[in-house]
């Protein structure tokens, strides 16, 4: 059987779906003395996502939790489809994937915990920050060096970049 490497894994990606929490996040969730729920994003992983729109990538934002944050986050970024309460996660993403006509060799996923297995299991590029825990670890064709809500989006998304021959074209403004 001949198989890929994750650089030729990601070079087929049209589509990112993404976890929210521990992924897009660290994690933590933190409620004030109302009891408004406050989650903190990396700007750095935002831009990384713009870019990705910029070369045509469709983007989806898969959580197993309601949040006014995770709207107002994705809302910011031009993030359309997020798809929120997904206790089950997989059937979301065949759905997704038959909506969008797309195989899963052309679709990563990046989660973090068990939730997330059974979608990575499912797409072409299975990706995971490096504080995933370790069966998702285990599971991934690809690990950010960094954790969850602190930059490991944004890697992800260079690599995809980078994997795809579009890196330059994307940020050439920049050069």
């Amino acid at each position: 059987m001949n198989e890929f490497s994750p650089r030729q894994k990601a070079a087929r990606v049209k589509l990112l779906v993404l976890d929210i929490d521990g992924v897009l996040t660290d994690g933590r969730v933190v409620y004030d003395d109302s009891g408004r729920e406050i989650k903190f994003f990396d700007i750095k992983d935002g831009h990384g996502l713009k870019l990705l729109q910029r070369a045509g990538y469709a983007i989806v934002l898969l959580s197993g939790r309601k949040s006014a944050a995770n709207r107002a986050r994705a809302q910011e970024l031009g993030i359309t489809a997020l798809i929120e309460d997904a206790k089950v996660k997989l059937p979301v993403l065949e759905k997704i994937m038959a909506q969008l006509k797309l195989q899963p060799e052309e679709v990563a996923y990046m989660g973090d915990d068990l939730i997330d297995l059974p979608p990575m299991r499912a797409c072409g590029l299975a990706m995971a920050p490096a504080d995933a825990w370790d069966p998702v670890k285990q599971a991934a064709h690809w690990i950010a060096s960094r954790p969850g809500g602190q930059g490991a989006v944004r890697e992800a998304c260079e690599f995809l970049l980078k994997s795809s021959g579009k890196w330059d074209e994307v940020t050439a403004r920049y050069f």
